[in-house]
């Protein structure tokens, strides 16, 4: 017995055994054991000389037949009663149905299958396997189309929210010394390559490393004004307490509307605190000050 085969005994068993229901820890151990195995897949082949070709070999041999280069099967697809097609695909030659809507048989890895309805020009909406049996539907995940607009979005909320406060919190001094305009700039140089136009410079940044009061060192980092919409960042406080050797993430978001600024603290743990509506501008940095240093009163 192959290899292939002692794998879709297993498949068997666990499909049997859930045929009443399964957990979702249960599905995706199943899913687990399918993916690389090779499944049976009714498929018509043009009337053609090469399916004449393939008819004379397995009559010759009697063994399965490698499919040629030219040869262009198609998968039999199957209805549900809301009228959704899925690719069927079976574990044995036994639990194919009796009507003959197809003219020969291949086998295909289950990834590949998943590839298929993921990727066809008609709409397919997943796999099922034994469907007049066991009837396991596996539906992909399609990949959502992201606008331009959607992107700079995501991108800034990757850097401002992600990347950056992980990296100030979990690299320390060393790395808080070196933060600049051209550290920000890659942040988002990253995010946006290959995939489409990085609308910043180093010049759309403003980074300024300021030592405000004998406990606090301070990073002022006014972020661009272009692609900002609500909960994206236009000034970023980082601050270093010195004698407790810790970080801080304040942020000053745009609002609802375009003149609403809310101030937020966000943890080492990535938790966001809303400290309301943002000071005016020139206040903002004092505003800072004093919170970190009430952070650490009495410590």
């Amino acid at each position: 017995m192959s290899d292939n085969q002692v794998q879709m005994k297993e498949i068997e068993t666990l499909l049997e055994q859930y045929k009443t229901g399964m957990t979702a820890e249960q599905s995706a151990e199943l899913l687990k054991k399918m993916k690389d195995v090779r499944f049976i897949v009714p498929v018509t082949f043009p009337q053609d000389d090469t399916l004449e070709a393939m008819k004379e070999e397995l009559a010759r041999t009697g063994k399965p037949v490698r499919l040629p280069k030219d040869a262009r099967p198609i998968p039999v697809l199957i209805q549900n009663p809301n009228k959704e097609h899925f690719l069927a695909v079976y574990t044995s030659l036994a639990q194919l149905p009796q009507d003959k809507r197809h003219n020969g048989v291949i086998e295909m890895q289950f990834e590949a299958c998943m590839n298929y309805a993921k990727n066809s020009k008609s709409p397919v909406y997943g796999v099922v396997v034994n469907p007049f049996s066991n009837n396991f539907v596996v539906r992909p995940r399609k990949e959502q189309e992201v606008t331009p607009a959607q992107f700079h979005m995501l991108a800034r909320k990757n850097v401002e929210y992600v990347l950056f406060p992980h990296t100030i919190y979990t690299k320390g001094k060393e790395y808080f010394d070196t933060v600049d305009e051209e550290v920000l700039y890659q942040y988002f140089k990253d995010q946006y390559r290959d995939k489409i136009e990085l609308p910043y410079t180093t010049d759309d940044f403003e980074v300024m490393q300021l030592g405000v009061h004998p406990q606090l060192d301070m990073i002022h980092i006014s972020m661009p004004t272009k692609k900002v919409v609500e909960g994206g960042c236009l000034r970023i406080y980082v601050t270093w307490h010195k004698e407790k050797e810790c970080a801080g993430y304040y942020m000053v978001m745009r609002g609802k509307e375009a003149d609403d600024r809310q101030f937020m603290y966000m943890n080492n743990e990535g938790k966001m605190s809303d400290l309301g509506a943002a000071p005016v501008e020139s206040a903002e940095m004092q505003r800072v000050i004093e919170l970190e240093l009430e952070r650490y009163a009495g410590n």
